[in-house]
């Protein structure tokens, strides 16, 4: 389901990894990234959601990180991708923290053995950074493989939760 015409808020905030961006709708979560852009990162957005009206709430985002990597608050989640997608997804929030797993089990825990390439591209479409843990993943031979964010904020997460 495509979301249309309700209310997106969205706004940038200070996290332990760098600034993200993050996006709600009646207390759901529908996107937190992290940028190097926010000029880029507010343009994806807007073409993502061009039949919702979007308001920009800082202060609000700012409250929804302080919750999220402060308190570890885990909010309602809104998953907006194929079936496909939201399988591989759901299965990243079974991860459990502290811990790694491979794209090729990710793709044999849904069904789809043979699905590792289409896990890895699902993986780096994954919406919502960090509760999502897409940064969980790593491949079959140890190595932390890429990161839609950044190898270095996906190191940062890694050591952050085992700690």
């Amino acid at each position: 389901m495509h979301l249309k015409n309700i209310v997106i808020n969205y706004g940038f905030a200070a996290s332990p990894f760098g600034e993200i961006f993050i996006a709600w709708f009646d207390d759901k979560l529908c996107q937190l990234s992290f940028f190097d852009n926010k000029e880029y990162e507010t343009d994806l957005f807007i073409e993502k959601y061009t039949d919702c009206k979007l308001q920009e709430n800082n202060r609000k985002a700012t409250e929804y990180a302080k919750l999220i990597f402060e308190k570890g608050a885990k909010p309602e989640l809104y998953l907006e991708g194929t079936e496909f997608q939201k399988k591989v997804w759901e299965a990243l929030i079974e991860i459990p923290a502290n811990s790694t797993t491979t794209y090729a089990l990710i793709a044999e825990k849904i069904g789809k053995p043979k699905a590792v390439r289409a896990v890895g591209t699902a993986v780096g479409a994954n919406p919502i950074a960090y509760l999502v843990p897409c940064h969980r993943v790593i491949r079959t031979d140890g190595t932390l493989g890429g990161y839609r964010w950044g190898l270095d904020v996906k190191m940062k997460i890694l050591e952050f939760e085992s700690l």
